[in-house]
């Protein structure tokens, strides 16, 4: 197991620190897993993971959820290509799953703004399930946005500082980092 982005990876210069280190990321969702199932229990669960951004952290959370569930991605787009900061969701696929009277659990990466997941709630709402609860592996402290949405199971509250890995990309890269670490500003102000 590699211990850090700084060790064989190629991205050392890339990587400013280590936010979340992978340990703490797999106690993290042990945990998670734990308050969904007890909040759960025996009830069927519609997961609806938020393309591309939630894939690592919806396979690590599902191996630990022995629960009946169902899977059914969504895809939006709030960053695109090299931008830092939400340029506000576009919903680009829609799962195929009707929500009707099902529990929906939305789980995503990241809670920035807040725009995206609202989306997803509206959307999802829009189909009448039997509930919406929402699961981000990260949220971003974002006084400026003090009314912004809030998920209901968070992973780690950070700094807003712009973070790749563990699934998290800047520009297509870094998804396969096993930290959540924060990308030195030298490679987005370059650009």
């Amino acid at each position: 197991m590699i211990d850090s982005p700084q060790t064989g990876r190629g991205f050392g210069e890339d990587i400013s620190r280590i936010l979340v280190s992978a340990g703490e990321i797999e106690a993290r969702v042990l945990d998670i897993a734990r308050q969904l199932t007890d909040e759960y229990g025996q009830r069927e669960l519609t997961i609806v993971p938020v393309l591309t951004g939630s894939l690592i952290f919806l396979a690590d959370l599902v191996r630990q959820l022995p629960i009946k569930m169902r899977i059914d991605v969504m895809s939006v787009t709030s960053y695109p290509g090299k931008s830092t900061r939400s340029q506000g969701p576009v919903i680009s696929f829609v799962p195929s799953v009707d929500f009707s009277g099902r529990d929906v659990l939305i789980l995503d990466d990241i809670l920035d703004s807040g725009q995206t997941l609202k989306a997803i709630i509206d959307y999802v709402a829009g189909q009448s399930p039997a509930s919406i609860r929402s699961c981000v592996l990260l949220e971003k402290a974002r006084p400026d946005v003090p009314d912004r949405l809030r998920a209901d199971y968070v992973g780690f509250s950070l700094p807003d500082e712009f973070v790749v890995g563990y699934g998290l990309d800047y520009n297509h890269l870094y998804r396969n980092l096993p930290d959540i670490c924060v990308l030195d500003d030298s490679v987005y102000k370059e650009q």
